[in-house]
């Protein structure tokens, strides 16, 4: 039988958190590819103080969401504790690496998820 630490500690290894990043309006707009994000998050992401070598703890994945085929999204699910700023640094860092940071804001648009979004300038 199990104590109720057991069991404290099998919910711990079993949870995990899904973090998303909503491409949407610059996949419209062409001004990204989906799968050059992917690798650069696949290949920039550090774990442990290594960059790459995520192994089976997060998994990064490109989704569609059934509701709206319109939309796509990247998303980080991860069973260890894990920062949603970190995936905000790695979008941001990605967006100035090719040059696009100027036309494109990242915004929360919930607890567990980002969009990225054309900045309109106002016509006068």
């Amino acid at each position: 039988m199990l104590s109720k630490k057991d069991d404290k500690k099998d919910s711990k290894q079993l949870s995990y958190k899904k973090f998303t990043v909503d491409f949407t309006s610059p996949l419209e707009n062409k001004l990204l590819t989906l799968e050059s994000v992917l690798h650069y998050l696949q290949t920039n992401m550090k774990l442990n103080g290594l960059k790459g070598k995520l192994g089976k703890t997060i998994m990064i994945s490109m989704d569609d969401l059934k509701k709206n085929k319109n939309v796509i999204v990247i998303s980080v699910d991860s069973s260890i504790k894990f920062s949603k700023r970190y995936i905000r640094y790695l979008v941001k860092k990605y967006l100035k690496k090719e040059g696009i940071a100027k036309y494109l804001t990242l915004s929360a648009t919930s607890p567990g998820a980002y969009a990225v979004k054309v900045i309109k300038k106002n016509e006068a």
